[in-house]
């Protein structure tokens, strides 16, 4: 993320730069003085730092296309219809009228069960654990804060509701959708394409950051990991 701040704030240098440079030249030409050197250096540096936004933000797009070309492509054999069984159901230990189904595909990146019993930490690679996971309850080590799985709601303790998981997607509470699971993607709702999931590693689209899983989670834990790495937008 902090990359992009940093493309982002060379573009608004390079259009300001530019602009200004540019105007205050002709301004002193319309006057009659001459060339003003301090507005042809901005200027120069302004049209450097334009070029410069351009190469990276093309160099990102590149990156972005090569990350999804990347990406693994799972084959499923068909089966014959008349051995087409339903998705087997997996139930909540605290809420057993409330059934989950997971399908066959998001069992390859997804603990079976709801819950996983064993704590399972979140690390930054090359920083450390960030979110420690034990069953529906994490911990965000970075605030000390920690958050319950209840049903289809996700509860900020001692505050209340922050998320609402339906299906393989996570909304705000007091918001709009944030993130949903397709097979090893983690897509924003209405962006597309954010980050992958590949063994035990959560990868950022342009590669600049990685998260390492200590062992598989389940669909909704994902879903709140990923509303608590990449937060709201």
């Amino acid at each position: 993320m902090r990359k992009q701040y940093f493309v982002w704030t060379i573009a608004v240098f390079g259009i300001i730069g530019t602009a200004y440079g540019a105007s205050s030249l002709i301004y002193h030409f319309n006057k009659g003085k001459g060339l003003f050197i301090p507005a042809l250096v901005l200027l120069i540096c302004g049209g450097l730092a334009l070029m410069l936004f351009l190469s990276l933000y093309i160099a990102s797009l590149v990156s972005q296309k090569k990350k999804k070309e990347e990406l693994p492509v799972i084959d499923v054999e068909p089966e014959p219809v008349e051995e087409e069984k339903k998705p087997e159901p997996t139930y909540k230990p605290e809420q057993k009228d409330e059934i989950e189904y997971v399908s066959r595909s998001e069992r390859s990146y997804f603990s079976s069960s709801i819950y996983d019993v064993s704590t399972i930490y979140v690390k930054q690679v090359g920083q450390g654990p960030v979110l420690r996971v034990e069953g529906n309850r994490i911990l965000d080590m970075r605030t000390n804060t920690y958050y319950r799985i209840e049903g289809n709601m996700v509860n900020q303790e001692g505050y209340g509701p922050v998320f609402e998981i339906r299906g393989n997607q996570i909304r705000s509470t007091f918001g709009g959708y944030l993130y949903e699971l397709s097979g090893s993607n983690i897509n924003r709702t209405y962006g597309g394409f954010y980050a992958s999931i590949s063994g035990n590693y959560i990868t950022l689209f342009d590669a600049s950051v990685k998260y390492e899983l200590t062992d598989r989670l389940s669909k909704n834990q994902t879903l709140v990991v990923a509303a608590l790495l990449f937060g709201r937008y």
